[in-house]
């Protein structure tokens, strides 16, 4: 139908625009142009257009645009969504995780200007590029969705098949994945990527992280990244052991360890280069497309609370069928004795 295929174009054009509303943030935060159209918001200064205006400005205003434009996308997404595609769970899930977490992401970014100062701190702005990497997510998922959905229907390909002895690795990877996220995020927006200079094995003096001290925040997050490469490692290797034959997913896990490789060493660039812009940007790519590629292993291999409802589906159908059949022979034994009355 013209539709779905508009439908798909749209989901494209959406993710285009997620990414680019990711990168412009990080664009701000590098440039230190969160205060570039003042304490008011939506609008530069008051203004739809301002009179004057300086590149901090035209970096935060650019931001902002995208990020309401890319909001209608994805509102118009959502509907469509809805609206099309009534009986298909995911599909209606990640349209309404793309909505709210697309508006929860700019309240908070609103909140973030407005309050600059007072409310504002370097969690919040951590915890705001978290929120616009889960709408990053989301929309990059219903995207593969939809063509997901032709292919089936198709019939070139089947719905995927739950791995349930990878359901639980694969959460607890995209979990531990926002996590170190957030890590990565304390980073940025405390400027602790100079905390240890030029070292990139050590950190001077400083060995246990801690929250302290910027060498003590740039410690954390290489713990926290080193486990998560070993992790992923570990994924890949059961995944081979446990589902060679879902090509899907050992693609997936393969995709996986190359992008948490190059992750690590855009990272050593990032502080050989004490935090430049494009070293960043390479950094911030990177990480949301291999977070994108966990989501993705995690809806390939199913989701662990599915098998459960199934199991509790099958054990009341057992129960009915075990009901059904205590009543039907119950009922012949009743006209075995009918009979058995009469001819007498």
């Amino acid at each position: 139908m013209i539709a779905h295929r508009l439908m798909k174009i749209l989901a494209v054009i959406t993710s285009i625009g997620a990414y680019l509303m990711l990168i412009l943030g990080v664009l701000v935060t590098k440039t230190g142009s969160g205060q570039g159209c003042g304490n008011s918001w939506p609008f530069c200064h008051g203004e739809i257009i301002p009179g004057t205006i300086t590149i901090a400005g035209v970096v935060e205003y650019s931001h902002r645009i995208m990020s309401s434009a890319d909001g209608f996308l994805v509102l118009v997404l959502t509907i469509c969504a809805w609206i099309l595609y009534k009986r298909d769970f995911r599909v209606k899930l990640f349209a309404f995780m793309s909505l709210f977490f697309v508006l929860l992401q700019g309240a908070l970014g609103a909140l973030t200007v407005m309050y600059e100062g007072t409310f504002a701190l370097k969690w919040l702005l951590s915890i705001h590029f978290g929120l616009s990497l889960i709408a990053f997510a989301s929309v990059i998922l219903l995207t593969i969705r939809l063509f997901q959905i032709d292919r089936e229907q198709a019939g070139a390909s089947k719905g995927p098949e739950a791995v349930r002895k990878l359901q639980y690795p694969a959460l607890g990877l995209a979990i531990y994945t926002y996590i170190v996220v957030y890590t990565g995020a304390l980073v940025a927006h405390t400027g602790a990527v100079t905390g240890c200079g030029y070292q990139i094995a050590g950190c001077g003096s400083t060995i246990f992280p801690n929250l302290t001290s910027l060498a003590g925040i740039q410690v954390l997050h290489r713990y926290g990244a080193g486990l998560l490469w070993l992790l992923v490692l570990g994924f890949l290797i059961f995944a081979l052991r446990q589902a060679r034959e879902r090509r899907d997913v050992v693609r997936g896990a393969w995709w996986a360890l190359i992008l948490i490789s190059l992750q690590a060493v855009s990272g050593i660039i990032n502080v050989l280069t004490m935090g430049q812009l494009l070293a960043a940007l390479l950094h911030t790519t990177l990480i949301s497309i291999f977070f994108c590629e966990l989501c993705y292993l995690c809806m390939q291999v199913g989701w662990p609370w599915k098998r459960r409802n199934q199991a509790a589906q099958k054990v009341e159908g057992s129960n009915w069928s075990s009901i059904q059949s205590r009543k039907g022979n119950s009922i012949r034994f009743c006209s075995l004795l009918y009979l058995v009355c009469d001819c007498s």
